[in-house]
C-alpha cells in the first residue's frame, strides 16, 4: 500500500467522483481508477460503489477513510516538522526545458514525476540557455534543465550534470551519402543549418563552432521554440539541425537520418538552480529524482552497447 493511494481514495470520497478527485489531484481520471482498483484488490474489498448519481462510499470504504484519515494526518504532521509544509500545501515547481526536450526522454520523466507526486504543481517554460539562467536569477524559475557545453555554465548558477552526448546532426535521407554513420565537421558547410533565433545560446554555441573550425555559418530560419517546423523543414531536405544523441534518435525516421560529428562534440544536459538557493524537501527531491532517471537511462545505453 503506498500513501499516495490512500490520497487518492480520501479525494474520491470527498468528491464523489473520480474525475473531480482526479482533476482535484493533478492526475488523469484512469491513473486514480488504476491505483484504487490496485488497492481493493490489496485489502479485498469495495471501497466504492457506482449509483445513479455518482459513487458512494461502501461500509468497508467509510471503515477505510477512518483509519485512512488518522494515517494521512500523521504523514502531513511529519512534514511539517520537517518544514515541507501542512496538508494544503501544495508546492510550484517551476521549470525550464530546452526546445526539442519533448522529443526526448524528458517528458516522460516529468509526467512519471507529477503524476506520482500529486500534490505538486508543476509549471514548464521551454525556454534558451539564456533566458534560463537570466529567469533563475530573477526568481522566475525555480529549475532549468539546458543542454550546453561546460565551460559555458554560467557561475552565477549551481548545477548537477546530469547527462553527456555527442552533437549530431539530422538530415534528409536523399541528401546524405555516409556509409558509417558520421558526417566530418569540416562538411557542416555543405548545408544551411536550421537553429534557433540568432540571440539564442544555441545559435552563439553553433556559430562559435563553425568559426572555430573555419566552416561557412549559413542559416535559412531560425526559431527557437517552434522546433516542429525546423523538424519538418529537414525532413523537406530544406537544411540540417543540430541535436544532442538522444533527441536526435528520437527524430530520425524513414526520412529523416541521424549522423554523430567526426571529432565528437560533446554536450552536458544539466538541471540549474539558483546560486543561493540550496534545495530542500519537494525540490530536493525533483533534484534527486532527474539525477537517478538520467542514471538509469546511461545504464541501459551502455547495456543495450554491450
Amino acid at each position: 500500500m503506498e500513501i499516495r493511494q490512500i490520497y487518492y481514495a480520501l479525494e474520491t470520497a470527498k468528491c464523489r467522483s473520480f474525475s473531480k478527485a482526479a482533476k482535484n489531484l493533478y492526475i488523469t481520471q484512469p491513473a486514480i481508477t488504476h491505483q484504487i482498483k490496485a488497492l481493493e484488490e490489496e485489502l479485498q474489498v469495495r471501497l466504492f460503489e457506482r449509483t445513479t448519481h455518482g459513487i458512494k462510499l461502501t461500509p468497508d470504504g467509510e471503515k477505510f477513510c477512518e483509519y485512512g484519515e488518522r494515517i494521512i494526518h500523521a504523514v502531513d504532521d511529519l512534514r511539517t516538522a520537517f518544514d515541507v509544509g501542512g496538508p494544503d500545501y501544495q508546492p510550484l515547481l517551476q521549470i525550464g526545458v530546452f526546445p526539442f526536450y519533448s522529443s526526448s526522454p524528458l517528458q516522460h520523466m516529468l509526467t512519471a514525476f507529477f503524476a506520482n507526486n500529486y500534490k505538486v504543481v508543476g509549471k514548464l517554460r521551454t525556454t534558451d540557455n539564456y533566458q534560463a539562467f537570466e529567469m533563475l536569477q530573477n526568481g522566475e524559475l525555480d529549475f532549468a534543465i539546458v543542454k550546453t557545453r561546460k565551460e559555458n555554465i554560467p557561475p552565477t548558477v549551481s548545477y548537477r550534470i546530469l547527462d553527456q552526448e555527442n552533437l549530431y546532426v539530422l538530415i534528409q535521407r536523399d541528401k546524405m551519402d555516409s556509409e558509417d554513420g558520421t558526417i566530418p565537421l569540416s562538411r557542416l558547410g555543405e548545408f544551411p543549418l536550421l537553429t534557433g533565433d540568432d540571440d539564442s545560446h544555441f545559435y552563439q554555441e553553433m556559430q562559435e563552432m563553425y568559426e572555430k573550425n573555419n566552416i561557412p555559418f549559413r542559416v535559412p530560419f531560425m526559431n527557437t521554440k517552434e522546433t516542429h517546423i525546423i523538424a519538418e523543414m529537414v525532413e523537406e531536405g530544406v537544411g540540417i539541425a543540430l541535436a544532442t544523441d538522444q533527441t536526435a534518435n528520437r527524430l530520425e525516421s524513414d526520412v529523416v537520418a541521424a549522423l554523430r560529428i567526426e571529432p565528437e562534440q560533446k554536450f552536458c544536459t544539466i538541471v540549474a538552480y539558483p546560486k543561493k538557493k540550496h534545495p530542500r524537501g519537494i525540490y530536493l527531491t525533483f533534484l534527486n529524482y532527474l539525477e537517478d532517471e538520467y542514471r538509469k537511462l546511461t545504464k541501459k545505453g551502455n547495456s543495450n552497447e554491450e
